[in-house]
């Protein structure tokens, strides 16, 4: 697929390498998302004093979090001034190659589900992405978090999860969905995932090579890092089988019918 101009690859956080503006992205009747007022992230315990001037400028008003408890408490957000935190988790617990939660030895826990997993690894992703639109605490977080998109009135509101990838490629898609991107953009923006993260898969894969691994359990290590389109379909067709479509889904699931995508466009689209 050819790159979309109008999608920006640029890193915008040194210290969240998978933030990104989705500022620029078009819809199907012409508009285009607001640029500065949307942005995706991975966890933002890392942020450099660079990195919160750039998200002060914007200005950014409202972090929502989409990770478990147990992420937050071992890797809490900077918290910057002027800023809004909701906790918005969209699974109540450890879930293999979605929450990012620390052990006493993460790299033996990496290489378990490897041996465990090989084989299995992309049936196993994508009947993961399918629970986050099937499951009912899942549902009812992102209703929550339309809410929240529907409430803000000014600023920039930002969204994460740990790696960005996972919970926030799903809440992204039913996003885009609503504010009118054609999926093939869709998909475009959450492969950026891959190009993001790339470096942080390549250090994992050093950091247990002397664990002995055959080629299908170290595969097993970069399809759980890896953004596929064949996951996010995977969440698409789901929801949409769900409620009978796409538009059913975010209906009657997710609260937002015909008006609030109208109220959804008026405050995060401008003209193309």
């Amino acid at each position: 697929m050819e790159r979309n101009s109008l999608i920006s690859e640029r890193c915008l956080l040194r210290g969240a390498p998978n933030a990104r503006d989705l500022g620029g992205l078009p819809t199907v009747d012409g508009r285009k998302v607001r640029a500065g007022v949307l942005l995706r992230s991975g966890e933002l315990a890392g942020i450099t004093d660079a990195d919160a001037q750039t998200l002060s400028q914007f200005p950014l008003r409202t972090v929502v979090d989409f990770r478990t408890d147990l992420e937050r408490e071992q890797k809490p957000d900077r918290v910057l001034a002027g800023v809004r935190y909701i906790h918005c988790p969209i699974v109540q617990q450890t879930a293999t190659g979605l929450t990012r939660e620390e052990h006493a030895d993460p790299y033996a826990a990496v290489v378990t589900h490897a041996k465990t997993m090989a084989g299995k690894e992309r049936a196993f992703m994508c009947a993961m992405y399918q629970s986050l639109v099937t499951h009912d605490y899942s549902i009812a977080h992102y209703r929550q978090f339309f809410a929240h998109l529907l409430a803000q009135t000014d600023g920039a509101l930002l969204y994460h999860c740990s790696a960005g990838k996972d919970r926030v490629g799903v809440g992204t898609m039913l996003l885009l969905t609503a504010l009118g991107v054609d999926w093939p953009v869709i998909v475009e923006n959450y492969l950026i995932t891959n190009e993001r993260m790339a470096a942080t898969t390549d250090c994992l894969l050093t950091a247990v090579k002397d664990y002995d691994l055959t080629e299908a359990e170290r595969d097993v290590i970069r399809t759980f890092d890896s953004a596929d389109a064949e996951f996010l379909t995977a969440a698409r067709d789901a929801a949409a089988q769900r409620c009978g479509s796409m538009d059913a889904f975010l209906s009657q699931a997710l609260g937002v019918g015909a008006a609030e995508r109208e109220t959804l466009r008026a405050r995060w689209l401008t003209e193309g």
